[in-house]
C-alpha cells in the first residue's frame, strides 16, 4: 500500500491534538504511537517514534502518532504523565473507531512508553504495549506488571535508563507475556540505530498479536 501520511487534529481533554495518520484499507492491526518526555525535546517526529511508525504501517498496521498537550501545535500544557494518558486514549478511541475490526497495540518510547503502560492498565482489549527505551531507573518496575496485555520491550544495549540485564530481570517478576529485544550499540536516544530499533519494534508488534493465541 502506499505510504500515506495525513495531518489531522484530535479533540483532546485540554484541546486540540495534533497527529499524523498513516492508513491502510485492510489493517493487520492499529498502532498508536508515544513520543517521549515533552521537556526533553519529545515529540512525534522523534526518529525513533516517525520510524517506527512508517515500518509498522509497512508491515500492515493502520498507525497513529501524537504530539501530546503542550507538543508542537498541540493546545494545552505538560501535565507530568496524567493528562498525556487522557491524550493517549482519545488517539487509541479514534484509530480504533477507524479500524474497529482490528486489534490494537500501545508503542511508547520512554515517557510514552509509561504512558502508554498505564493505559493499557485501563484497556483490557489492549492486544501488547512494545515500550522502546523503558526508563526503569526513573519510574520503577511497578509500572509494568498492572496490566495483562503482552509486553516488548525494545531496549537500547548501552540505555543509560535501564540496561537490558535489568530490563530482564524486572520483566520475570510480571504475570503477563513479555518478551525482550536489545539493540546492539545503542543507548536510550537509540543514535544513529533508528532504523534498527524501528525493525526490532515490528518484530516485537508482531510477537504481541499472536502472545495471547
Amino acid at each position: 500500500m502506499a505510504d500515506r501520511l495525513l495531518k489531522l487534529w484530535l479533540d483532546g481533554p485540554a484541546g486540540k491534538l495534533e497527529a499524523r495518520l498513516r492508513p491502510h484499507a485492510e489493517p493487520r492491526a492499529a498502532a498508536v504511537v508515544a513520543h517521549p518526555h515533552p521537556l526533553y525535546g519529545g515529540n512525534l517526529d522523534n526518529p525513533p517514534v516517525f520510524h517506527s511508525d512508517r515500518e509498522l504501517h509497512r508491515a500492515g498496521f493502520a498507525t497513529l502518532r501524537l504530539n501530546f498537550r503542550g507538543v508542537g501545535s498541540s493546545e494545552g500544557v505538560f501535565d507530568d504523565g496524567r493528562g498525556e494518558v487522557e491524550d493517549l486514549a482519545v488517539a487509541t478511541r479514534w484509530l480504533r473507531a477507524l479500524a474497529p475490526a482490528a486489534p490494537w497495540l500501545l508503542v511508547g518510547y520512554s515517557f510514552g512508553s509509561i504512558c502508554a503502560l498505564r493505559l493499557a492498565r485501563a484497556e483490557p482489549s489492549c492486544a501488547g504495549v512494545v515500550a522502546m527505551g523503558l526508563p526503569l531507573s526513573v519510574y520503577g518496575a511497578g509500572e509494568l506488571g498492572a496490566s495483562e496485555a503482552p509486553l516488548a520491550v525494545v531496549q537500547g544495549e548501552s540505555d543509560e535508563f535501564g540496561l537490558p540485564g535489568e530490563i530482564d530481570k524486572a520483566l520475570a517478576s510480571i504475570r503477563a507475556p513479555h518478551r525482550l529485544w536489545t539493540v546492539a550499540g545503542a543507548n536510550h536516544i537509540f543514535a544513529e540505530r533508528a532504523r534498527e530499533t524501528a525493525a526490532a519494534v515490528v518484530e516485537a508488534a508482531r510477537w504481541c498479536l499472536g502472545a495471547r493465541s
